[in-house]
């Protein structure tokens, strides 16, 4: 599983498109629908009902999507906080 697959989910969810999100991650529909089939099939679990406009949440996707939030947002800050460090650790000798 890759934190990029884990970014495009929240994309989508958030956009309740998959080609609005494609456009927000700077990939292609197919790309994102792909990584996003890819991590479904991982985890045996659906994200999505594709078949509604916009695009939702299925039940399990309402239940994973404050945990992708969480560790999205997560993985953001530790690299906001290891690029701060690093530049804090270089000045510093």
């Amino acid at each position: 599983m890759l934190l990029r697959q884990l970014e495009y989910v929240l994309a989508v969810a958030e956009l309740k498109s998959f080609t609005r999100a494609a456009d927000k991650c700077c990939v292609t529909q197919s790309t994102l629908s792909l990584q996003i089939k890819s991590l479904e099939e991982y985890l045996n679990v659906q994200f999505f009902d594709r078949t509604s406009s916009p695009v939702k949440l299925t039940n399990e996707g309402e239940h994973l999507i404050t945990q992708v939030r969480e560790i999205v947002g997560k993985a953001k800050s530790f690299e906001k906080y290891a690029k701060n460090l690093t530049k804090h650790t270089i000045h510093a000798n």
